[in-house]
Formats: structure tokens, C-alpha cells, sequence
């Protein structure tokens, strides 16, 4: 019986995180303290990354929007958005996963 695969943000979790798991050893310290990533992704992995954090950084702008108007809104820029989307995708992931993956 085949099993269907487990899915985080409509993308398959197994290939979200070998895409993750690929971009650990290129991390890129800068002088203020961020960290960049430098790597390059085969182009049918990076289509999955790109939809998965595209999906989560739409719930996350559905959030935002919610809160336009009121005392709590403190608008997030794209930017921000899409570093949180990137954020919350990984977490997920571990979650989907069972989080013993390292």
C-alpha cells in the first residue's frame, strides 16, 4: 500500500526540508549580526520551497490585514513577511515531521 506523502503548506515536507537541511552548511554571518544564506537549489526543489513559503506568507498577510484599523496593527513589510513565512515554514516542517530530524 502506498503512503501519501506528508504535506506542509500544500508541498511535500520530505523535499522542503532536504531543500533546509542543504542550506544549514551555507549559512554566511554578515558584520551586523543577520545571516545570510547562500546555495543554490535544483529548480523543481526550489518551485516546491517558493509555493510553500508563498502560501504561508499569504496567511500571514490575511493576518496582517485583520488587524488593519485597530490599536494592535503594526504592519509587517514583505520583506518581514516573507522572512517570517520562511521561519514558520521550517517550524512546520519539524512539527510534520516528527522534529527529530538534525
Amino acid at each position: 500500500m502506498r503512503t501519501s506523502p506528508i504535506l506542509v503548506a500544500g508541498e511535500p515536507a520530505d523535499v522542503i526540508l532536504k531543500v533546509l537541511m542543504g542550506m544549514r552548511d551555507n549559512l554566511v554571518p554578515d558584520a551586523d549580526g543577520m545571516v545570510s544564506i547562500q546555495t543554490k537549489i535544483p529548480q523543481d526543489h526550489a518551485a516546491v520551497l517558493l509555493r510553500a513559503i508563498m502560501r504561508i506568507e499569504a496567511e500571514l498577510l490575511l493576518a496582517d490585514a485583520k488587524k488593519v484599523g485597530s490599536a494592535a496593527a503594526e504592519p509587517r513589510t514583505p520583506q518581514q513577511r516573507r522572512a517570517d513565512a520562511f521561519v514558520a515554514l521550517a517550524l512546520r516542517v519539524a512539527d510534520a515531521l516528527g522534529g527529530s530530524n538534525s
